[in-house]
């Protein structure tokens, strides 16, 4: 070969491989990921996925989610605490994120100081439900029984350490009843032995028992919330039957690492925020049973400080540990 057009051809291909190595780097850090600390499938990583469309329409540039379950969510908290502070890796989570810390005894993230709240995005009642047949149909009744037959009637929830296992443990305390704990690994299975008449009662996510309660195969005897849920407009609050000081609701949120530009975490929170406002997010968010939520990330920071005020002396009066 000609040596002027091998050295061309030399030249040419250098130049080649360097701009397909800037083009990679420059698609790579316009990638924001969501990592979702529960398998692909589930309400969580449903919505994740929605709400990813909605941003990459918004931002202009590649979300993709990413899966990283194991250990009650705790690899995905700890892998997004470990992450660069750039606002390219995102933590799309729970409850779980201030519930762990207070029943694993090796956590490494702490839930206020690891992450800059970006957004608490939607919120979903925990339910109170009953199972077919039981010898009572409100929450009153359910109580009274308990308190009559003490250790006989038996609670599902969707595992131990989470928020439907603090809303019945806080609610066994206040009304002074013994109820047995029977703990399952995940909001489904445990809505589904309720509706088999294997456990008398279940706290659960309306995410989870929306169509047992619509086909009338559980019937819901009351919602954790402080006020009704226009979800569920015909269950009554616990709070509403006398028991005062009692909330517990199911949220999810997004966060950044600790350290992240404010510019960037206000930037992130109004893309959210207007995906909130789309007719598609809302339409997902109702099909999942969930209400929008949105607002600055500081309306997060004072929901999650509340909820570890709250669960705290649950989670040690019941001894409650997830090792």
């Amino acid at each position: 070969m000609n040596p002027t057009l091998k050295k061309t051809m030399l030249g040419v291909a250098g130049l080649a491989m360097s701009l397909l190595f800037c083009s990679a780097s420059q698609a790579q850090g316009n990638v924001t990921r969501l990592i979702v600390p529960f398998p692909p499938g589930g309400g969580t990583d449903v919505l994740a996925r929605v709400l990813s469309r909605r941003m990459e329409a918004d931002l202009g540039e590649t979300v993709i989610v990413e899966n990283k379950p194991g250990a009650g969510g705790n690899i995905a908290h700890d892998f997004v605490a470990a992450a660069v502070a750039d606002g390219k890796t995102l933590l799309f989570t729970t409850n779980s994120l201030v519930i762990n810390p207070l029943i694993y005894s090796n956590v490494k993230f702490n839930a206020l100081k690891s992450y800059a709240p970006v957004i608490a995005l939607a919120h979903s009642p925990v339910l109170v439900l009953s199972r077919p047949g039981a010898p009572f149909n409100t929450l009153p009744e359910m109580l009274r029984y308990a308190k009559a037959n003490p250790g006989k009637v038996s609670y599902s929830s969707c595992g131990n350490g989470g928020i439907h296992h603090l809303a019945a443990e806080q609610l066994k305390a206040v009304a002074g009843v013994s109820l047995l704990h029977i703990p399952y690994r995940g909001c489904g299975p445990a809505v589904a032995d309720l509706a088999g008449g294997q456990v008398d009662v279940s706290f659960n996510s309306l995410t989870a028992v929306s169509s047992f309660l619509t086909s009338g195969k559980v019937k819901g005897l009351a919602i954790t919330n402080s006020e009704r849920s226009s979800l569920v407009p015909s269950v009554p609050t616990v709070a509403s039957f006398g028991i005062k000081d009692y909330s517990f609701d199911g949220w999810y949120a997004v966060l950044a690492p600790a350290g992240t530009p404010d510019a960037v975490i206000q930037r992130l929170n109004a893309s959210l925020n207007r995906a909130l406002a789309n007719e598609e997010v809302k339409k997902s968010l109702l099909t999942g049973s969930l209400e929008p939520l949105g607002g600055p990330p500081s309306a997060l920071t004072t929901l999650m400080s509340r909820e570890i005020d709250m669960s705290a002396p649950i989670v040690k009066s019941a001894r409650i540990t997830g090792d």
